[in-house]
């Protein structure tokens, strides 16, 4: 069975539809005192992993998975951070920050290699 995994820009851009409408945190995948309160990790602020895997993976969560190691990679050259966690933990880095790099790191990959579109269906 092959899996399929969608594209790099796709992924992207789901985070920072997830970060704007969730809201952003710093230092941990969720906001955990939202979820203290009852809410569902996936629902919480997140930081861009956490976006990431909600992206990639439907829920909040930190998988190794090669699709997630690259892109962290990629987004921490992007931003010239040694790492994402490193990134963020800059003073002033905000949600508009976060954002921002995301689609700006998808419009760089778009301009290398376009998302493939579906086949069109057979009239």
């Amino acid at each position: 069975m092959t899996t399929t995994h969608p594209h790099p820009a796709t992924v992207l851009r789901q985070a920072a539809a997830t970060i704007a409408s969730q809201g952003y945190c710093r230092h941990y995948l969720w906001d955990t005192t939202q979820a203290a309160r009852g809410v569902r990790p996936d629902l919480c602020r997140v930081d861009v992993i956490g976006a990431l895997t909600i992206a990639l993976h439907g829920h909040v969560t930190h998988p190794a998975t090669p699709q997630l190691l690259e892109l962290e990679t990629l987004l921490a050259a992007r931003a010239g951070a040694p790492s994402l966690a490193a990134w963020s933990s800059r003073p002033g880095v905000r949600l508009e920050d976060a954002v921002r790099l995301l689609h700006d790191t998808a419009h760089a990959l778009d301009a290398l290699e376009p998302p493939q579109q579906p086949p069109a269906a057979a009239a």
